[in-house]
This record gives structure tokens, sequence and C-alpha cells, in this order.
């Protein structure tokens, strides 16, 4: 007698519909989560990373809540970070990156599009007694920084396309910031400098690191967290 098997998903198929699960279950996270992780976002919040507390004004994006920013400088080190280098915090936003870069970097340079955030980031460089090591500037992208170079380059970018709706919007979405920054990246490095930048498995930005051969892509840490995947990425100028 011949045993009958319920149909099922093998191989590709199964995979295939993993994947969409994974995609259904973030976008339902997200869309219970968000509203919640951005209650309060019109006032000022203390949040604490790592055991240092953080200012948020209203208006600014909050890496502490929605996680990404407290992720990536998790992973800064004196490694990843030459005592006595350069740094640059693109997208500091409240200026978490800024902050736990100044604890081994000589200099650090944090920039903004949005000046709510440039001025909550030298807030925050005030009130760690950092202001001697964080400058602060607005701009996009590496426009606030000329053709300088840096040892470390951090970048929590905004996960989205389309055009942002207001000014607090840019931190989610764009229609190209990432893809112009992996043009831009390798002239701003120093030899042997690198980047940290942590994207969200949610996001719609990952596939331009695998178009971006000018680049050398390996991953630095990486945190499933059930709703998505955060990744921290080093980039380096390919055959540094």
């Amino acid at each position: 007698m011949n045993d009958v098997q319920s149909p099922g998903l093998t191989g590709g198929r199964a995979e295939a519909f993993e994947r969409r699960m994974a995609r259904w279950l973030s976008r339902l996270f997200w869309r219970v989560w968000r509203p919640i992780a951005l209650r309060g976002q019109n006032e000022v919040r203390l949040e604490t990373v790592l055991g240092t507390r953080i200012i948020v004004l209203p208006g600014v994006f909050n890496g502490v809540r929605l996680r990404t920013g407290e992720f990536l400088v998790a992973t800064l080190d004196r490694s990843m970070c030459p005592p006595g280098g350069r740094a640059l915090d693109m997208g500091t936003g409240s200026g978490i990156g800024a902050i736990f870069a100044a604890r081994y970097a000589a200099h650090v340079v944090a920039t903004d599009i949005n000046p709510e955030a440039v001025r909550c980031a030298r807030l925050n460089a005030l009130a760690q007694h950092l202001e001697d090591r964080i400058e602060t500037r607005t701009g996009d992208l590496f426009a606030p920084v000329g053709g300088e170079r840096f040892d470390l380059v951090l970048f929590n970018p905004p996960f989205y396309r389309g055009e942002p709706r207001h000014a607090p919007d840019q931190a989610w979405r764009s229609p190209d910031a990432f893809d112009r920054f992996l043009a831009e990246l390798p002239a701003h490095l120093t030899p042997g400098g690198r980047a940290l930048v942590v994207l969200s498995s949610d996001g719609e930005i990952g596939a331009a690191l695998a178009s971006a051969p000018h680049l050398a892509v390996r991953v630095a840490r990486e945190r499933n967290l059930v709703n998505e995947t955060l990744t921290v990425y080093e980039l380096r100028a390919a055959g540094s």
C-alpha cells in the first residue's frame, strides 16, 4: 500500500513562502509598533543608550526607541574607530553615533539634513562635555564636509524609498540618499578607513550594496529581532 502525503511546499517554494511570511509579519509589526515608538515625538525625551543618557528633541529621529542607532554604536570599539582618528557621524539624529565615536576619535563631525537634529546633537555633545571633540554641521550627505576624509564614517540611512513628507520624515525615506552615499563614500575615506552602516531587513535599500563593486562589504554585526533583522555592514574602498 502506497504512503499518501499531504500536499505541501518544498524547496524553493517553501523558502519563498517563508520570505513572504517574514515580510508580512514585519509589516504587521511596524503597523502596530511604529505608532507606539513614535508616540511622544513632539515632546522632549530622555533615553538611555548603553548606560549613557541621550536627549531627543521634538522632530528628531529616535534611534533608541527604533533600535537602529543603539545597535550601530554597540558595534564600535578601538578596532573600528582608531584612537586619535577622525570620524563622521552622517545623519546624526540626536547625536548617538557622535557621542560614542568621540570615546575613541580625536575629532568627530556630526551632520544631518534636519536642522533640529543638528541642534539636538549639539545639545548632547554639550551635556556629555564633548563639545571640544564633536563639531556639528547642517547639510545633505557629504556636502557639509567638502573634500575631507575620515577614518570612520557612521550612517543610519533612511530605509525607505520615496519623497519625504516633511523634515523629520527625511530620516525615514529618500529617493536616492543611500545610492549617493555609496557612490561618494570612497572619496571621503582615509587609506584603510571604513564606514559602518546599519540596515534593516524591513527596508528597501539593502540591494544597493550588491550594485557597488567599488566597495568591499562585510557583515560586522547582525541580530534577528523576530520582526526584522538588523545588520551592521563594514564598507571599505575595494582593494584598500
